[in-house]
């Protein structure tokens, strides 16, 4: 069994795919574990994770804020504290805070 504090991990600016005002936390990384990650993103007002696509499907659960979900040709969505999203593998997909709260959620992935 592991057990830790989230305290207990650093959180990390997230550049990639353009993104801004981002960081992430590995609470479980690769090492860790056979088969799943996990790992907690915050995203400041205005900032936004670019769009993207791989080959590892998203289980992700909205803790704080208010995000807006960009997906398959520009299309968006609004998901509010409480939603879970899933994100199949290959699916472009985005993640923008529009709002004037930090967005905080759980994403979960595969170990590919």
């Amino acid at each position: 069994m592991l057990l830790k504090s989230s305290s207990s991990v650093p959180a990390e600016k997230v550049t990639s795919y353009n993104s801004i005002g981002t960081t992430i936390q590995w609470f479980i990384k690769a090492g860790d574990v056979p088969r799943f990650m996990m790992r907690r993103f915050a995203i400041k007002p205005g900032g936004h994770i670019g769009v993207h696509a791989h080959p590892e499907e998203h289980e992700i659960f909205l803790l704080a804020g208010e995000v807006v979900l960009i997906g398959v040709n520009g299309s968006e969505t609004v998901a509010r504290v409480g939603d879970f999203i899933y994100v199949p593998p290959n699916e472009p997909h985005g993640y923008a805070n529009n709002g004037q709260k930090e967005v905080e959620f759980l994403c979960v992935i595969p170990k590919l």
